[in-house]
Parts: structure tokens; sequence; C-alpha cells
């Protein structure tokens, strides 16, 4: 699957930023969030596989089609465009809530575009390895004392 394939399911043109932190592995999104990816051997990952699941039909909380997942912050809240206007916000789904309610909350998370939301994850990205004394770098993952 690659980039145009993404963009022809669900129906969007991705952002230039988006689509570069696709196709850069070392772009800093990668450790600010579970940026979901074009293929992954990890389900929880896999662009196409977790919208696949949040859409399933039958589902207590199916997503509407306009809503389109592109990251997670690990803890069950995912971070989609919202298709229903034609320069797609970004809103935070939060597991707690339905998306209905989601979307009528009037505390709901929202960014007017994806550079705002990249900027705004990247920029609150707390790297473990400034924190001495509370993490051991083991390779290229974190062992929390």
């Amino acid at each position: 699957m690659d980039v145009t394939d993404i963009e022809a399911r669900f129906g969007l043109k991705l952002p230039g930023r988006h689509r570069a932190a696709l196709l850069d592995p070392s772009d800093p999104i990668h450790d600010a969030c579970d940026f979901l990816l074009l293929e992954s051997q990890h389900e929880l990952l896999d662009i196409g596989l977790v919208n696949g699941f949040l859409h399933r039909d039958g589902s207590w909380n199916q997503w509407p089609n306009f809503l389109v997942a592109f990251a997670s912050n690990g803890c069950g809240d995912y971070y989609a465009y919202d298709l229903r206007t034609p320069a797609p916000a970004i809103v935070c789904i939060d597991p707690d809530r339905t998306v209905i309610e989601n979307l009528e909350a009037l505390d709901q998370l929202t960014y007017p575009s994806f550079d705002i939301w990249y900027r705004a994850t990247v920029a609150h990205r707390v790297d473990p390895t400034d924190m001495p004394g509370i993490v051991d770098r083991v390779g290229d993952r974190h062992r929390w004392r």
C-alpha cells in the first residue's frame, strides 16, 4: 500500500507534511505519538487495519466515514481527519465517549489543520532521556525505573 492508495481509500488528499512523515521513519512525529503507517507488522499501527476496525459494521461505536484515524496517543485516543469540511480539521476521539459524544462535546480537542496538530504534538513530546534518574536507555527502547 502506498500514499495514493490511502488517499483513494479514504477520499482525502494528505497534506505534504503528513506524506513526508509517512515516508520518513526518522521524522520526529514517530517518537511523539503512535503515528499510523502505510503498512506495519503491528496491527495497531497500520492505518488501513486500524480504520477498518474503527469503521466496521455492527460496532457499538462505529466511526462514520467522514472520520479517518491517522495517529493515537497509545492509550486508545485517536487523532482523525474530519472530512466534513474542504480543509479537514483534526479531532481527538476519546474512547471513554461515543463518537457522537466526542463530536458534540464542548471540550473536544481539535486542531484546524494537520500542520498545526503536527507542530503541537512534536513540541509537546517529552524525551524520557532528558529525565535523568527516571529512565535508562537500552538500545532503542526505554526502561522505566
